[in-house]
């Protein structure tokens, strides 16, 4: 059975993790998606050994942010 004092603990432990990765530089982002993207973020997650969402979905954010930037230069360059 879960207690009060589980919850509260519950709570100011993920509340220090947050606080821990905003230190490092990381923010938070929560977004309700299509069902279909997260089931091929999970494929994509699964198929390269990735063990969590949000490591899955910063690598694929970054590759595409990365990839149009240099589409985008070669594009401005030509």
């Amino acid at each position: 059975m879960t207690t009060a004092r589980d919850l509260e603990y519950h709570a100011q432990y993920q509340k220090r993790l947050r606080a821990e990765a905003r230190a490092r530089g990381k923010g938070q982002l929560n977004a309700l998606v299509d069902k279909d993207l997260i089931d091929r973020l999970d494929a994509m997650k699964d198929g390269r050994g990735i063990t969590n969402r949000t490591t899955a979905l910063e690598r694929a954010l970054r590759e595409y942010f990365e990839r149009g930037q240099s589409e985008r230069n070669h594009a401005v360059s030509a």
